[in-house]
């Protein structure tokens, strides 16, 4: 009942309806394939009508699926004659980090707002979470903000904010005594971030011994190594969540964690040719957004999930349409390519693709290895890999520092910005 009224509190202040909107989803993702999916098109049939009445451009486009598919720089360009203008409510401006490219400035309502941390609550509850439970943030800007008010959210929400920004040796302590000593019963935030905090456990020889329940992952791949060395450190079951806000999709692994169940009565997705991923965010009637290209690539299940629920079920998702190495002679690799190729080797825990015209750096974290060690693990891989791509120079790193973007995030594949 406390955590039901901190979360009420907050929704006061925000105008929004997280709670209310929460026990509907823990209703609507056990009802039938079929329902839900009839409840999704009522829900586009609203929106379409609202988008041509309120959008000129779309006036005279008969249907959902003639729409044409919208991008960064074209909601960019047309921010306002995408807006509406009879919404009533404020409006909350949002902007993506830019990692796939140009960075999108959007905004959106209260509904949207609602669904954002209603289905994040629906996705920890799957994980073992209760409204009120303290949980840690693990993660930088793309997951928590900052100002007077963001921390007075943070109380109420019982959440503690821990920065993936400083991930030293001796922040990393600290994180770890905080989570053994302050009763958190779940650890979210960035996938790599969390790996790194649990293979600092494990290198030093020990697990963490905590209250959590689970752990969360967000925002990042998680590679079956990860999650093993996450759940070897924590002893609690690793989940992984999908989530694209500003196309609406929230997407989540249930107790069984095989395929991500997806909030169809938000989004309205489509898959494209190659596993593109387009989404409405149908519950945005502040700004339209119709068919917005996701940038991620997925692939979709026609599978039923044993835990019962009727919502949509990604099989996978694959990456970003970004996550390429592409050479000089334009030959391409998908980040997979690596992903695959590494993730039976216990040598390698993770890593980074950094490259630029000239070199392909591959940046593997591991266990230390000596000189003639690294060269045997090199050698193999780097034979395969010139078998698919062309660099004039091309060389593996051991256990040297990641680049990390401005928002905190690593990214498994980048390209080396041009000085």
């Amino acid at each position: 009942m406390f955590g039901d009224l901190r979360y009420r509190l907050i929704d006061l202040a925000r105008g929004t309806d997280s709670v209310g909107l929460l026990a509907s989803l823990r209703r609507w993702q056990y009802e039938s394939p079929q329902a839900l999916a009839e409840r999704s098109a009522q829900a586009l049939a609203q929106y379409f009508a609202e988008l041509r009445r309120e959008v000129p451009m779309f006036a005279d486009v008969a249907r959902f699926q003639d729409l044409p598919v919208l991008d960064k720089q074209f909601i960019n360009k047309h921010r306002e004659a995408l807006m509406n203008r009879h919404y009533k409510g404020k409006p909350v401006r949002k902007k993506t980090g830019g990692s796939t490219g140009e960075p999108l400035v959007y905004y959106t309502g209260a509904l949207s707002q609602s669904y954002l941390w209603a289905g994040l609550f629906l996705a920890w509850e799957a994980a073992g979470y209760r409204l009120g439970d303290r949980v840690a943030f693990l993660a930088g800007s793309s997951l928590f903000g900052t100002g007077y008010k963001q921390r007075i959210y943070y109380q109420l929400l019982n959440v503690t904010v821990m920065s993936a920004f400083d991930l030293s040796a001796a922040q990393m302590s600290t994180y770890a005594d905080a989570l053994k000593t302050q009763g958190f019963s779940l650890l979210y935030g960035y996938a790599s971030a969390i790996h790194r905090l649990a293979r600092h456990a494990l290198d030093g020889g020990g697990t963490l011994k905590t209250r959590l329940r689970a752990v969360v992952c967000t925002a990042e791949m998680l590679t079956p190594q990860m999650r093993a060395d996450i759940e070897a450190a924590f002893g609690v079951p690793c989940y992984s969540q999908y989530g694209c806000n500003d196309a609406g999709v929230s997407a989540f692994e249930c107790e069984h964690r095989n395929g991500f169940h997806l909030l169809s009565t938000r989004s309205h997705s489509e898959v494209l040719e190659g596993g593109r991923l387009i989404s409405t965010d149908m519950s945005n009637r502040a700004m339209f957004m119709p068919r917005y290209d996701t940038g991620d690539l997925v692939r979709m299940s026609g599978r039923i999930c044993p835990c019962g629920r009727g919502l949509p079920l990604i099989d996978e998702v694959v990456g970003r349409q970004n996550d390429m190495v592409s050479d000089p002679q334009g030959a391409s690799v998908h980040s997979e390519f690596f992903t695959h190729m590494f993730r039976e080797d216990p040598r390698i825990q993770s890593f980074q693709i950094v490259f630029d015209a000239t070199a392909l750096v591959i940046n593997v974290h591991g266990a230390a290895l000596t000189a003639s060690e690294q060269q045997a693990l090199a050698a193999p891989y780097l034979e395969r890999i010139r078998a698919s791509l062309r660099f004039p120079e091309m060389r593996f790193e051991f256990n040297q520092p990641y680049l990390i973007q401005a928002n905190g995030k690593h990214r498994f594949v980048l390209r080396r910005p041009k000085c």
